[in-house]
Protein backbone atom coordinates (compact mmCIF):
# COMPACT_ATOMS: atom_id res chain seq x y z
CA UNK A 1 0.00 0.00 0.00
CA UNK A 2 2.87 2.36 0.83
CA UNK A 3 4.53 1.71 -2.56
CA UNK A 4 1.28 2.45 -4.44
CA UNK A 5 0.87 5.71 -2.52
CA UNK A 6 4.54 6.59 -3.18
CA UNK A 7 4.17 5.88 -6.93
CA UNK A 8 0.94 7.87 -7.07
CA UNK A 9 2.57 10.90 -5.38
CA UNK A 10 5.63 10.65 -7.66
CA UNK A 11 3.42 10.36 -10.75
CA UNK A 12 1.43 13.44 -9.77
CA UNK A 13 4.64 15.36 -9.06
CA UNK A 14 6.14 14.50 -12.46
CA UNK A 15 3.00 15.34 -14.44
CA UNK A 16 2.50 18.48 -12.37
CA UNK A 17 5.97 19.71 -13.36
CA UNK A 18 5.95 18.63 -17.01
CA UNK A 19 2.33 18.54 -18.09
CA UNK A 20 -0.93 20.31 -17.40
CA UNK A 21 0.42 23.64 -18.71
CA UNK A 22 -0.96 25.08 -21.93
CA UNK A 23 2.00 27.44 -22.39
CA UNK A 24 5.11 28.63 -20.64
CA UNK A 25 4.99 32.23 -19.53
CA UNK A 26 8.55 32.27 -18.16
CA UNK A 27 9.83 34.74 -20.80
CA UNK A 28 7.35 37.35 -19.63
CA UNK A 29 8.01 37.22 -15.89
CA UNK A 30 10.25 39.32 -13.69
CA UNK A 31 13.79 38.49 -14.70
CA UNK A 32 15.73 39.66 -11.68
CA UNK A 33 15.65 41.82 -8.58
CA UNK A 34 18.95 43.17 -7.29
CA UNK A 35 20.07 46.16 -5.24
CA UNK A 36 21.37 49.10 -7.32
CA UNK A 37 23.64 51.77 -5.88
CA UNK A 38 22.68 55.35 -6.62
CA UNK A 39 24.98 57.72 -4.80
CA UNK A 40 25.08 56.63 -1.18
CA UNK A 41 21.84 54.65 -1.05
CA UNK A 42 20.84 51.26 -2.42
CA UNK A 43 17.76 50.98 -4.64
CA UNK A 44 15.93 47.76 -5.45
CA UNK A 45 15.91 47.07 -9.18
CA UNK A 46 13.35 45.10 -11.20
CA UNK A 47 13.73 43.79 -14.74
CA UNK A 48 10.23 43.36 -16.17
CA UNK A 49 8.58 42.67 -19.52
CA UNK A 50 5.68 44.70 -20.91
CA UNK A 51 3.99 41.44 -21.93
CA UNK A 52 3.88 40.12 -18.36
CA UNK A 53 0.18 40.38 -17.52
CA UNK A 54 0.96 40.18 -13.79
CA UNK A 55 3.00 43.40 -14.02
CA UNK A 56 1.39 45.38 -16.86
CA UNK A 57 -2.13 46.00 -18.09
CA UNK A 58 -2.25 46.67 -21.83
CA UNK A 59 -5.00 48.27 -23.86
CA UNK A 60 -5.29 48.83 -27.58
CA UNK A 61 -5.84 52.33 -28.88
CA UNK A 62 -5.92 54.16 -32.18
CA UNK A 63 -3.06 56.59 -32.67
CA UNK A 64 -3.90 59.54 -34.89
CA UNK A 65 -1.41 61.92 -36.41
CA UNK A 66 -2.24 64.91 -38.62
CA UNK A 67 0.28 64.00 -41.31
CA UNK A 68 -0.48 60.26 -41.69
CA UNK A 69 -3.17 57.62 -41.38
CA UNK A 70 -4.40 56.40 -38.01
CA UNK A 71 -2.90 53.15 -36.77
CA UNK A 72 -3.45 50.67 -33.98
CA UNK A 73 -1.18 50.93 -30.95
CA UNK A 74 -0.77 49.54 -27.44
CA UNK A 75 -0.62 51.42 -24.16
CA UNK A 76 0.89 49.75 -21.10
CA UNK A 77 0.06 50.59 -17.50
CA UNK A 78 1.99 49.28 -14.50
CA UNK A 79 -0.44 47.30 -12.32
CA UNK A 80 1.05 47.52 -8.82
CA UNK A 81 4.06 49.84 -8.98
CA UNK A 82 6.41 49.71 -6.02
CA UNK A 83 7.53 53.05 -4.60
CA UNK A 84 11.27 53.70 -4.81
CA UNK A 85 12.00 50.76 -7.14
CA UNK A 86 14.21 51.28 -10.21
CA UNK A 87 12.59 49.54 -13.21
CA UNK A 88 14.15 48.21 -16.41
CA UNK A 89 11.22 47.61 -18.78
CA UNK A 90 11.63 45.42 -21.88
CA UNK A 91 9.32 44.87 -24.85
CA UNK A 92 8.38 41.54 -26.48
CA UNK A 93 11.61 41.63 -28.57
CA UNK A 94 13.69 41.83 -25.36
CA UNK A 95 14.70 45.43 -26.15
CA UNK A 96 15.01 47.90 -23.30
CA UNK A 97 12.24 50.49 -23.77
CA UNK A 98 12.35 52.38 -20.46
CA UNK A 99 14.37 52.65 -17.30
CA UNK A 100 13.68 54.80 -14.30
CA UNK A 101 12.67 55.01 -10.67
CA UNK A 102 8.99 54.91 -9.77
CA UNK A 103 8.01 57.56 -7.23
CA UNK A 104 4.63 57.47 -5.44
CA UNK A 105 4.70 61.20 -4.62
CA UNK A 106 6.98 63.69 -6.33
CA UNK A 107 7.43 67.32 -5.30
CA UNK A 108 8.66 69.77 -7.95
CA UNK A 109 8.78 73.49 -7.20
CA UNK A 110 6.39 73.12 -4.27
CA UNK A 111 3.75 71.17 -6.23
CA UNK A 112 3.07 67.54 -5.29
CA UNK A 113 2.47 65.13 -8.17
CA UNK A 114 1.00 61.61 -8.06
CA UNK A 115 2.85 58.36 -8.67
CA UNK A 116 4.79 58.06 -11.92
CA UNK A 117 8.27 57.82 -13.44
CA UNK A 118 9.75 61.33 -13.20
CA UNK A 119 13.43 60.73 -13.98
CA UNK A 120 13.56 58.28 -16.87
CA UNK A 121 15.24 57.18 -20.08
CA UNK A 122 13.07 55.90 -22.94
CA UNK A 123 14.53 53.99 -25.87
CA UNK A 124 13.05 54.03 -29.38
CA UNK A 125 13.83 51.47 -32.11
CA UNK A 126 13.15 50.99 -35.80
CA UNK A 127 11.25 47.89 -36.94
CA UNK A 128 14.56 46.18 -37.73
CA UNK A 129 15.65 46.57 -34.08
CA UNK A 130 18.12 49.44 -34.59
CA UNK A 131 18.23 52.07 -31.84
CA UNK A 132 16.99 55.44 -33.14
CA UNK A 133 16.95 57.65 -30.06
CA UNK A 134 17.09 57.89 -26.28
CA UNK A 135 14.74 60.38 -24.60
CA UNK A 136 15.64 61.68 -21.13
CA UNK A 137 13.25 63.22 -18.62
CA UNK A 138 14.19 65.00 -15.39
CA UNK A 139 11.57 66.05 -12.87
CA UNK A 140 8.91 64.78 -15.29
CA UNK A 141 9.98 67.26 -17.98
CA UNK A 142 11.80 66.79 -21.28
CA UNK A 143 15.50 67.28 -20.76
CA UNK A 144 17.53 65.71 -23.55
CA UNK A 145 17.15 63.68 -26.76
CA UNK A 146 20.04 61.64 -28.18
CA UNK A 147 19.74 60.49 -31.82
CA UNK A 148 21.78 57.75 -33.50
CA UNK A 149 22.77 56.94 -37.09
CA UNK A 150 22.39 53.59 -38.87
CA UNK A 151 25.82 52.46 -37.69
CA UNK A 152 24.91 53.20 -34.06
CA UNK A 153 27.00 56.36 -33.75
CA UNK A 154 25.65 59.38 -31.92
CA UNK A 155 24.65 62.08 -34.43
CA UNK A 156 22.77 64.70 -32.44
CA UNK A 157 21.91 65.69 -28.87
CA UNK A 158 19.03 68.12 -28.36
CA UNK A 159 18.70 69.86 -24.99
CA UNK A 160 15.33 71.25 -23.87
CA UNK A 161 14.37 73.94 -21.39
CA UNK A 162 12.56 72.09 -18.60
CA UNK A 163 10.12 74.92 -17.91
CA UNK A 164 9.07 75.84 -21.47
CA UNK A 165 9.87 72.61 -23.33
CA UNK A 166 11.61 74.56 -26.11
CA UNK A 167 15.02 73.68 -27.56
CA UNK A 168 17.96 75.30 -25.80
CA UNK A 169 20.78 73.88 -27.89
CA UNK A 170 21.64 71.11 -30.32
CA UNK A 171 25.03 69.40 -30.45
CA UNK A 172 25.80 67.80 -33.83
CA UNK A 173 28.38 65.00 -33.97
CA UNK A 174 30.32 63.55 -36.89
CA UNK A 175 32.69 60.58 -36.59
CA UNK A 176 32.23 60.51 -32.79
CA UNK A 177 33.42 64.13 -32.48
CA UNK A 178 31.45 67.30 -31.78
CA UNK A 179 31.14 69.16 -35.09
CA UNK A 180 29.01 72.17 -34.10
CA UNK A 181 26.65 73.47 -31.44
CA UNK A 182 23.48 75.41 -32.24
CA UNK A 183 22.38 77.64 -29.38
CA UNK A 184 18.75 78.75 -29.71
CA UNK A 185 17.79 82.34 -28.90
CA UNK A 186 14.20 82.06 -30.19
CA UNK A 187 11.91 79.39 -31.67
CA UNK A 188 13.74 79.00 -35.01
CA UNK A 189 16.60 81.41 -34.41
CA UNK A 190 19.98 80.09 -33.31
CA UNK A 191 23.66 80.88 -33.49
CA UNK A 192 26.19 78.26 -34.49
CA UNK A 193 29.42 77.56 -32.63
CA UNK A 194 31.85 75.44 -34.66
CA UNK A 195 34.14 72.97 -32.90
CA UNK A 196 37.77 72.53 -33.88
Amino acid sequence: MKTIFFLLVMGMGVTGCNGWHKYSDSDNKIINKIPRRSGLQEIDTLWVSQNDTAVFRSEELIQRYPDRNARLGLRYELRNPQDGIYYFIYNDKQQLVQEGKYTAQYIYEGITYGGNFYNTKRYFYKKNGRLISVHYQEDGRNFKLEQFAKDGQLTKITYFNKKTGEKEKIEIYKNKKLKETRIYTAFKTYRTVKSF
